[in-house]
């Protein structure tokens, strides 16, 4: 019984091919459904500049930029008082690792969770985004590493003492 409900003619496949496709260019000349969106090509430079969600993609940018830094940098800063290389290594890749887990998890949706130019400009040739979306997630992300760094570099202790113990520890590896 399971054998017969599973079998389907050669000639109802052609006729459920053909279907599927009449249905998804009935989709496509939808406004507003997201296949005819994605399937239309790119909106002109006015109307993106002009878009809600094109400003939150590149705020959404800054921020995760922002506290990629300021948590990678920040462990390996925290690790390195009276600690060994590997362990202040082994601190930073695992704060590297989780914090780009959940940079992703929160910013995906919303921008690509980018985070890096590199990710951008591969974005801009495999032609996911605009080259103009593109440089305003560079500047960005730069502008959002370097506040992240900025901020780091408020926060942390800058004894002398501290910074000798760090140097003296780089220094055995």
């Amino acid at each position: 019984m399971a054998d017969e409900s599973l079998h389907v003619p050669d000639t109802n496949i052609d006729f459920h091919i053909v279907q599927l496709f009449e249905r998804l260019e009935t989709l496509r000349k939808e406004p507003g459904h997201k296949l005819s969106r994605s399937l239309q090509g790119r909106i002109n430079m006015h109307t993106e500049l002009r878009s809600l969600e094109f400003w939150r993609s590149i705020t959404c940018e800054c921020l995760a930029s922002f506290f990629y830094v300021f948590i990678v940098c920040g462990a390996a800063a925290g690790a390195g008082v009276g600690a060994s290389v590997s362990s202040v290594l082994l601190a930073t890749a695992l704060s590297s690792g989780f914090s780009m887990i959940a940079l992703t998890q929160c910013f995906l949706h919303i921008s690509g969770a980018h985070v890096n130019p590199a990710v951008s400009i591969g974005m801009v040739v495999a032609r996911q985004i605009s080259p103009l979306r593109a440089l305003l997630y560079i500047v960005a992300q730069s502008g959002g590493s370097i506040a992240g760094a900025a901020l780091l570099y408020g926060i942390i202790d800058r004894s002398e003492e501290r910074l000798k113990k760090i140097c003296f520890a780089l220094r055995k590896a």
